[in-house]
């Protein structure tokens, strides 16, 4: 089972987001708090999106041959809260890209 994992902690005044996958780290900085982060997997297109919902801009993506189950992960770094949605409407901006 391969899994992507997003880590995210504060770093001065902007944001840093974690994200591993299959061992190798990727450093993405941000200069505002995402009120909602969305994970979009597209299984038979091979790619896997995490993006900033309210502004529709990609944080992280990566493509990849899918052949087994496929388990996006997003974890907090400190004690907080973490609610989740399902059944969302795809966003515009992922429509055309």
């Amino acid at each position: 089972i391969r899994r992507l994992t997003v880590f995210w902690f504060p770093f001065s005044r902007s944001l840093l987001y974690r994200f591993l996958h299959t061992g190798v780290m990727s450093d993405v900085c941000v200069m505002e708090h995402p009120a909602r982060i969305g994970i979009l997997l597209d299984y038979s297109g091979g790619r896997l999106l995490f993006f900033n919902a309210e502004r529709g801009l990609v944080l992280f993506a990566i493509k990849h041959k899918f052949t087994d189950a496929a388990h996006p992960t997003f974890a907090l770094e400190k004690a907080g809260a973490l609610t989740l949605r399902t059944g969302m409407e795809l966003p515009e901006f992922v429509k055309h890209s």
